[in-house]
């Protein structure tokens, strides 16, 4: 599969995508349309609201962001979905006071300011290990769970959307876990997750010709690649303790988000065809 498969069209919803077409190791595919992946709504235009409406039927949104980003970026309304909110990210291997500045230097306007603030502040960013953390700690483990209860819930013929912010570490983690229960395997897995650096080429092209133009350090680019896209280091670092603790994926959700036998087996009839 590639990125233009796997898009949907949500004008104002960066990184918007669906799962549907991945061939499981059983032979079977991913129904298409009714598992949607996607960046934050908070800036969707009226005709994705009406499409998410009209064309998918969506019947619940999960939003997979923290608290603080809620409240400025509010969700828009959507006829029909119910709104659930399950934060991922409240317990990070950094110090919280890091992070709410780096919030706060996110929020500056111009790219090139923003990005060399943010590099200027040497902010020790483990990218494994938050990855890490989305999937074993506590909240990432609670809000996961629900997704899971939320996705075997849904009505026979709707769509469910999950995201973040910008839809590609949090909601990649998400769409990991779904793909895994589901029986793809692990390459495929992958090469969805790397989907969102092509999803973002134009922001990347954006961002250097911001920072270029700044004549700002070489490094800061650099650093602005590492924070907007992903690197298969990042979905490495929680894949392999997965593999290492539970085998397999199927293994991790069983045994750690409390999945039942026929929980998968439901969760296959739902989305599988």
């Amino acid at each position: 599969m590639d990125y233009v498969t796997q898009s949907i069209e949500l004008k104002g919803v960066a990184n918007a995508r669906q799962l549907g077409g991945y061939l499981t190791e059983e032979g079977r595919r991913v129904k298409k349309d009714v598992l949607l992946r996607t960046g934050g709504l908070f800036r969707a235009e009226e005709g994705a609201v009406k499409a998410l409406e009209e064309k998918y039927l969506l019947s619940d949104i999960v939003d997979l962001r923290m608290n603080a980003e809620v409240s400025v970026m509010p969700d828009p309304t959507v006829k029909g979905a119910k709104y659930h909110h399950f934060s991922i990210l409240e317990e990070l291997p950094i110090k919280e006071e890091e992070f709410q500045t780096y919030l706060t230097l996110m929020s500056i306007e111009d790219v090139g300011q923003r990005y060399a603030a943010i590099y200027d502040a040497n902010f020790d960013i483990d990218m494994e290990g938050i990855y890490i953390s989305m999937v074993f700690g506590t909240e990432g483990k609670k809000g996961y769970k629900k997704l899971f209860d939320v996705l075997l819930s849904k009505e026979e013929k709707a769509a469910v959307l999950f995201h973040c912010t910008q839809g590609k570490d949090r909601t990649g983690m998400g769409a990991m876990l779904i793909l895994g229960t589901l029986g793809v395997d692990e390459a495929t897995i992958k090469e969805d997750y790397l989907l969102t650096n092509e999803a973002y080429k134009p922001t990347f092209k954006r961002i250097e010709e911001c920072i270029k133009s700044a004549s700002l350090d070489e490094n800061v680019l650099k650093f602005a690649m590492l924070l907007e896209g992903v690197r298969l280091s990042y979905i490495d670092a929680a894949y392999n303790k997965i593999k290492a603790e539970y085998g397999d994926i199927l293994g991790y959700v069983t045994k750690e988000l409390g999945l039942s036998k026929n929980d998968v087996e439901d969760f296959k009839k739902m989305y599988l065809e």
